[in-house]
């Protein structure tokens, strides 16, 4: 296989350092660096792309792929590497054989690797159809989360909060739980949850006597809209708002204070917080912004990406995240980005305005829903359209999960919770 002029080596290269088994796995423009811990048989792995590591002063642009893979692993076996190991990732440190004042840092981290590495499996896979249709609320639905039993919670611009067992039962209907339409909601174990909404409060409920009530209030927590709210970690809440902040929240007795702030300048809709990666990513009218979890510096902006959903940014895998955009002219596209080079790899022109995206491990695919009423399923390898189901809602769509069950739900304005099976 050639490319670029270059010979492509396929071999596997493998070395061992003090508790550690490290494989260099060449690929056609970069490599996939695998270290699996003997002590706790825990595996880390990330890809590195050529161009990434030719930007290092110790390589350059003339080596070829080969070349840098036989340099590395030279470093490996003469001992010229440290190895720091955390709970989400492992930083490999290469120190070139002659300048010792410079070195290579690679972050690692730590996953699954078959789920997050699986296929689309294209003689196998069985279209989505839908199999029931549950009447969820009276008005739109912008998000359901799943708790970790498999029990589901809807919000709604009903003002209303529903909470069903896995068969759509309903165990729990919290009317007027907000002021005004409630955008958002993010679960942090079986007995809490956080909301937020148009009245601008942030609201966090506890499971008491097997009913949820309002443990917490922030009232008043944005100037505006708040778009949407996470948790980080156990004591930190982060929440995005349409008057162009990001403010972080810390835990402090019975109330929340307000640790950190940072701008956009325009509508903030979405945020996602990467903490493997040590990294949050914010959407909005102005871009998709980079920032640094622990010292909270801006990394990157995507000035040209227009982002206008909270369900419009998804990660596909460990490298990779992918969001809705409307570039320039109105034209509607779907952009993947590299978190490790933080640059856009592949553009997907898109016939509709999309709000909602999800991915599907287990399949290999992920699902796009927008203002067309129809849903659009892609290979998450080579992201193409393997199916479109017409007509799937009554209004837009808004967002998708996945059940315990292997089947999907959708949602959107129509307030109906369609449940999708695959054939």
């Amino acid at each position: 296989m050639k490319k670029n002029g270059n010979k492509y080596n396929q071999s596997i290269i493998e070395k061992t350092f003090n508790q550690y088994k490290i494989k260099l796995i060449p690929q056609p423009n970069s490599i996939i660096i695998s270290i699996q811990s003997y002590d706790s048989n825990k595996i880390f792995e990330s890809q590195f792309y050529l161009v990434y590591l030719q930007s290092f002063k110790l390589l350059n642009s003339c080596l070829t792929n080969d070349e840098i893979i036989q340099f590395i692993s030279l470093l490996i076996e003469r001992k010229n590497i440290k190895i720091e190991e955390n709970k989400f990732n492992l930083k490999l440190f290469l120190f070139p054989i002659l300048l010792n004042h410079s070195y290579i840092e690679l972050i690692l981290n730590q996953q699954d690797i078959q789920s997050n590495n699986k296929k689309f499996d294209k003689e196998n896979y069985k279209n989505l159809f839908l199999k029931k249709f549950i009447k969820g609320h009276d008005n739109c639905i912008n998000k359901i989360s799943i708790f970790p039993s498999g029990n589901l919670i809807s919000v709604s611009n009903d003002k209303s909060i529903k909470i069903y067992n896995n068969k759509f039962n309903l165990l729990q209907h919290i009317p007027n739980a907000h002021d005004d339409w409630i955008n958002y909601v993010d679960i942090k174990d079986e007995n809490n949850f956080v909301t937020c909404s148009y009245d601008k409060n942030i609201k966090t409920w506890i499971k008491k006597e097997k009913k949820f009530t309002i443990n917490k209030i922030i009232y008043n927590s944005h100037k505006y809209v708040v778009s949407k709210i996470i948790y980080y970690g156990n004591t930190k809440l982060i929440s995005c708002s349409q008057d162009e902040t990001i403010k972080i929240w810390e835990e402090n007795n019975n109330y929340y204070q307000n640790i950190t702030i940072l701008t956009h300048f325009k509508m903030i809709f979405s945020i996602l917080l990467l903490e493997d990666k040590n990294i949050i990513i914010s959407g909005g009218f102005d871009g998709i912004k980079f920032w640094n979890l622990y010292n909270l510096e801006l990394i990157k902006t995507f000035n040209d990406i227009f982002c206008g959903s909270w369900n419009g940014i998804c990660r596909i895998d460990n490298d990779k995240i992918i969001t809705q955009s409307i570039d320039g002219d109105n034209e509607i596209s779907l952009k993947i980005i590299s978190i490790l080079n933080k640059c856009i790899i592949k553009e997907i022109n898109f016939p509709f305005y999309c709000f909602g995206i999800n991915i599907i491990d287990k399949k290999g695919i992920f699902l796009v829903g927008g203002d067309s009423n129809d849903i659009k399923i892609y290979n998450k390898d080579n992201y193409e359209n393997i199916q479109t189901i017409k007509n799937s809602h009554i209004g837009n769509i808004l967002g998708f999960i996945e059940l315990k069950n292997g089947t999907i739900a959708s949602y959107g304005d129509d307030g109906i919770i369609n449940i999708w099976s695959f054939k």
